[in-house]
């Protein structure tokens, strides 16, 4: 027979439960029927009074926690980054080369015992400079003097030489008579005259000049391509 509309629908029924809230009471249920599902639990009954201990945490339950990152707007994110290791490095560089240095610098001999010694230009035996006199211009420095004089009844012969230091010197001679200031040339007399020429840097030129003149005090004069009087000797008479 099928219910009545308005009765309310049957109700289910379950092994050891009651559906109706009238009749006989509930029925207890077992610890075994109760016992929670958990991992690593085992139920155990207790005495009243009788405390529980929880029950162990998992081995992983112990691991620490990894820091968590400071956040996107954390004022952490813009500190400058410690590099100790970048600097210990430079600092052990600059020892290591330092040290090296000095070790190269100690051990090596001085240079002036490893170098030889210049060579010295060979030394030439150098003219007498008495009695004569030095003369410059801007291109050529030198010696000059009078070796020897002699008069005779027609005139006056004089031994004369040049050195050169410096520059090169194109020479030529003149003399006159401190009476009147007369210029006198050169006269040729034999091959040992002194002719006008060149004269180098360590040059020495020797030779004789002959001159037509009554004796007296006169002067002999040193010329060169850019002195007309580069220098001048007395000659007595």
């Amino acid at each position: 027979m099928s219910p009545a509309p308005n009765d309310p629908a049957p109700r289910r029924s379950f092994p050891g439960h009651q559906t109706s809230t009238s009749g006989p009471p509930r029925r207890a249920f077992t610890p075994e029927e109760t016992q929670p599902i958990l991992s690593g639990y085992t139920y155990q009954p207790r005495e009243p009074g009788q405390t529980v201990q929880p029950p162990p945490l998992s081995p992983t339950a112990s691991a620490p926690l990894a820091p968590l990152a400071p956040p996107a707007d954390s004022m952490d994110n813009y500190k400058p980054k410690k590099r100790i290791g970048w600097v210990i490095a430079i600092v052990v560089i600059l020892v290591v080369g330092i040290t090296a240095g000095i070790i190269i610098s100690t051990h090596q001999s001085p240079a002036s015992s490893s170098t030889p010694s210049a060579a010295r230009p060979t030394s030439y035996p150098t003219p007498s400079r008495t009695g004569g006199q030095a003369f410059a211009d801007p291109t050529v420095t030198g010696y000059w003097r009078i070796t020897s004089t002699q008069w005779s009844s027609t005139g006056v012969r004089l031994n004369v030489e040049i050195t050169v230091d410096t520059g090169l010197l194109r020479y030529s001679f003149y003399a006159y008579a401190n009476s009147d200031s007369t210029r006198l040339d050169p006269v040729p007399t034999s091959a040992s005259d002194l002719l006008p020429g060149f004269a180098g840097p360590g040059d020495t030129v020797t030779g004789t000049l002959s001159f037509e003149l009554t004796r007296q005090p006169m002067t002999l004069v040193l010329v060169s391509t850019s002195q007309p009087q580069l220098s001048a000797l007395a000659v007595e008479g």
